[in-house]
């Protein structure tokens, strides 16, 4: 090539390329504005160079006479946009806009709100509007961005709903218990995006997050879900998601062996928690049972008794003991100090009551305490709370409600005395912590106002999954919003169906919009695993600024923009599939998956028949199946993650449920004496059972699903496994 045929190359490339770049954009922010409002304008940097190819710079104030501009803050905040100072809306300290001015005789974009994460939801309101689309797991991109402009925006946004909580930790592998702090900051992130603004850590007496002294006992006892073991070695159904491991762990915890060892892993991982979610403008929560202890603290309170539970780790009150016994009292406030010293930067605290209190012997003396407190009207006689308590059927545990009021009632009572030590309850600067009660028995709710000392919160549970709670409205009557705090628990997947796919997308529709009718303060979520909600909660993030969005709504919108046209209508099809096949478990078996050790095996316990719900519920996650993978065909290579992944949750279900059915066969089987049926069911399940755990690894994307895949390879696959080995020898040996 001659050098002139070489220079006209270049020319030309040159100008192709020219051609190909994207916008120049300028994003002004303060230079000495909250990080959190820097980090906002990073993000909209990172977007426009994702989106646009833009050529973005970030500066203090406007240089580039060429360039487009958006300014990051608000005029408190930022005093590049003072100029607009007259028309800018009044917002409220969550309140955001996105605004189109004139600056230099071109259109500019004002990004803001009155708050650093009111700004930092403003830019995510902005990514959204361009098509991103914030996730648990990431962000994705739109099928086909929308044109670059800066025309057109008039938009302001202020919460239906104050109080969006994010609750985590809790007490499985196949929840948050397993995450490392680097997970946790990931999904903090996109909470955050998703303009979630509290997390809540959930956390027990038995773990390592916490150490105290009493009576002149240490704590020894500090492990997590419960202490049990899941090895991940040879012998493992979808090892392939465990990156050569022979044992699930947190990864945080990866050679801790030692008690001390654990707690300095533990705090500091809540520690992390607590910096990082403030660091992105959320409030943090610590949910804690008062009435809960290691086992070890028996001898300084003989009169306890062990609390019901997978291996037995924590200790409560015992019959002999009531709601004003000091001893009780004392190692209460030892281990509360413990848990506020070590997280003093918290800004709330959750009271809750252990999860199977039984401690319903001093119910009359309680509720004389609670009335001679109450004020001089009093309350009504016990006789008629319990005799409403005794009529109403809870669903989800499948008992009448008595003895859990009673229970419960003395439970209230003691955290009542104990919220009444004002000193107990404070910040490191002196100001007073947000104080908020859980789980209290619905029947407590209308005289509530009465029983609680100022000021007041709580959050409400009613049942145990989605639907059930939707439907008893009426177990959620409204109080004085000046009084109470009202925030309702919103059951994202239920306990007792555990890792199974589940979808409760209608239910929580409905929730959202009974609380706002109620002009509840918000909600918190609930949930055991965590795989199958990237569509519950980014419908909660929409819904709760916007009250017109239906859940069908958000799944097309999400979908469609991320996947293509025509892709959400499989999905929303296979969606209602999934949330059928859970209310019909639920509605049948409410421990049908509950995450124990017994989960796989106690199906192969002598049946007449399978129950031809089981059919049923199979069916629905193989028609959900076949949605979803004919969507993801179809399918835009960018969004092919999200419904990929929903593909394999629901071939998981599918094949984990041939592998009961089998199992059941294979039992009744061997009530029949019929060794021949029962060794090839046993081989079916074995197979079925390989077959969902690899299902689920191909696409695991958390210590969640790897959690999934390790407990059911303990409790399923190897046992199962196990099983076979020896129906096979009895076989060959006859």
């Amino acid at each position: 090539m001659t050098r002139r045929f070489l220079w006209l190359a270049i020319l030309l490339l040159g100008s192709h390329l020219d051609l190909l770049a994207g916008p120049k954009v300028e994003i002004v922010t303060n230079v000495v504005s909250p990080s959190l409002e820097h980090t906002a304008a990073e993000e909209l940097a990172g977007h426009l160079r994702r989106l646009y190819q833009a050529e973005v710079s970030l500066a203090g104030t406007p240089s580039d006479p060429g360039a487009h501009v958006i300014f990051v803050g608000s005029p408190s905040s930022n005093p590049e946009t003072r100029d607009w100072s007259a028309s800018w809306p009044k917002l409220s300290d969550q309140g955001h806009c996105l605004k189109t001015v004139n600056f230099r005789g071109q259109p500019a974009l004002l990004v803001g709100g009155e708050t650093p994460a009111a700004t930092f939801w403003a830019v995510s309101e902005l990514a959204h509007r361009l098509g991103i689309r914030s996730l648990l797991y990431g962000d994705l991109d739109p099928a086909t961005p929308p044109a670059f402009k800066l025309t057109g925006y008039d938009v302001v946004r202020e919460p239906q709903l104050r109080s969006r909580a994010w609750r985590t930790i809790d007490d499985f592998p196949i929840g948050q218990e397993s995450w490392g702090l680097q997970e946790q900051k990931q999904v903090v992130k996109q909470l955050a995006k998703q303009k979630y603004n509290r997390l809540l850590l959930s956390v027990h007496s038995w773990q390592p997050f916490v150490d105290f002294e009493f009576g002149g006992v240490k704590k020894q006892t500090g492990v997590l879900w419960y202490g049990l073991q899941y090895p991940v070695g040879a012998n493992t159904a979808g090892r392939s998601a465990f990156a050569g491991a022979k044992l699930f762990e947190n990864p945080d915890f990866t050679g801790r062996k030692t008690y001390q060892e654990r707690i300095e892993a533990g705090t500091a991982l809540l520690q992390g928690i607590i910096k990082y979610a403030h660091e992105m403008g959320m409030t943090v929560g610590l949910v804690m049972s008062p009435l809960e202890f290691p086992k070890e603290f028996f001898t300084t309170m003989p009169q306890a008794k062990l609390l019901r539970g997978e291996n037995e780790l924590s200790i409560g009150p015992g019959p002999l003991q009531m709601a004003d016994d000091e001893v009780l009292m004392q190692i209460a406030k030892t281990q509360l100090r413990a848990y506020l010293g070590t997280y003093p930067e918290v800004d709330a605290v959750y009271l809750s009551l252990p999860k199977k209190l039984e401690w319903s012997e001093h119910a009359e003396s309680s509720w004389n305490s609670l009335s001679q407190r109450s004020g001089p009207d009093g309350l009504p006689s016990l006789l008629q709370f319990t005799d409403s308590a005794r009529h109403r059927l809870q669903i989800g545990v499948r008992k009448t409600g008595d003895l859990a009021f009673r229970s419960h009632l003395v439970g209230f009572d003691f955290l009542t005395r104990l919220r009444s030590d004002s000193n107990l309850f404070l910040r490191p600067d002196g100001q007073p912590l947000e104080v908020n009660f859980l789980q209290i028995d619905p029947d407590l709710f209308a005289c509530l106002d009465k029983l609680t000392p100022t000021p007041k919160g709580q959050l409400r549970f009613v049942d145990y999954t989605a639907r059930q709670v939707a439907q008893n409205e009426n177990e959620r009557p409204a109080v004085a919003a000046d009084l109470i705090s009202d925030r309702l628990i919103l059951i994202l997947t239920d306990d007792n169906t555990g890792f199974l796919p589940q979808a409760s997308h209608k239910s929580l529709e409905r929730m959202i919009a009974q609380s706002r009718e109620k002009r509840w303060a918000g909600y918190c979520t609930d949930f055991l695993s965590v795989g199958d909600f990237d569509l519950s909660s980014y419908f909660l993030s929409r819904a709760s600024f916007d009250p017109d969005i239906t859940s069908d709504q958000a799944c097309h919108d999400m979908v469609s923009t991320i996947c293509g046209d025509g892709i959400a209508v499989p999905v929303i099809k296979a969606l209602r599939l999934i949330e059928e096949a859970t209310t019909l478990i639920a509605e049948n078996d409410v421990e049908f998956s509950s995450p124990i050790p017994n989960i796989v095996m106690k199906h192969y316990e002598p049946k007449k028949v399978v129950p031809a719900w089981w059919g049923q519920v199979r069916d629905h996650y193989q028609n959900a199946m076949n949605e979803m993978y004919r969507a993801n065909t179809r399918a835009r290579v960018g969004g092919r993650s999200y419904v990929l992944y929903h593909a394999r949750r629901a071939e998981f279900g599918w094949e984990y449920m041939n592998s009961l059915e089998s199992l059941a066969k294979a039992g009744i089987a061997r009530q029949e004496k019929n060794a021949e049926e029962q060794q090839a069911q046993l081989q079916a399940a074995v197979n079925s059972m390989y077959n969902a755990l690899n299902a689920l690894a191909v696409v695991a994307r958390s210590n969640s699903d790897r959690g999934i895949i390790a407990l059911l390879n303990e409790y399923g696959y190897r046992r199962l496994t196990k099983e076979l080995e020896a129906v096979e020898r009895e076989f060959e040996s006859r």
